[in-house]
């Protein structure tokens, strides 16, 4: 059992694309009624679909590569990038990129409305608020505290010694 827990941890990576992708394939499947209903929507919906596959996996074969190659003992190594290693900050490099990326879609490309008008995407539920589409104004208000959240754990990753498992 142990061996299969070491052998699942090491190669977590797999599963993480396996799971986007299913994402990627709920998501496409929810926006065909929704097509059907504003044919007008397809390309955009395309757009996301195509996005969630190519951008969502990127960071997951990152971490394919460093298992393969040997430049990793498993997935816990990217959670310490102060060992240097150069898979490891390019996994963090490309977090970066990413987030500079959203945030000029989302406030200068109209990325924000680009979201609001496809419907599905991002969805609110809550205890206290209508559920329903997020607009492209609570998209922006509620993206710079997801971004401080992933700040703060890039930052725990970079101050902290967090221990790795062999």
């Amino acid at each position: 059992m142990v061996k299969f827990l070491e052998l699942l941890f090491k190669h977590l990576w797999i599963f993480f694309i396996i799971g986007n992708m299913a994402n990627a394939f709920l998501i496409k499947s929810k926006s065909k009624n929704l097509i059907i209903e504003n044919p007008e929507l397809e390309k955009g919906y395309d757009k996301i679909f195509k996005a969630l596959i190519t951008y969502g996996n990127i960071p997951w074969i990152i971490m394919g590569i460093g298992d393969i190659s040997g430049l990793t003992n498993n997935i816990s190594d990217f959670f310490k990038p102060r060992s240097m290693n150069p898979i490891v900050l390019l996994l963090h490099a490309l977090i970066i990129l990413f987030w500079c990326f959203s945030i000029w879609w989302i406030y200068i490309k109209d990325g924000a409305e680009f979201l609001e008008k496809h419907p599905g995407i991002l969805q609110k539920k809550s205890f206290f608020a209508q559920e329903g589409n997020l607009t492209a104004k609570e998209i922006k208000i509620i993206f710079p505290l997801m971004l401080l959240g992933g700040i703060a754990g890039m930052i725990f990753m970079w101050t902290i010694d967090i221990p790795t498992f062999k």
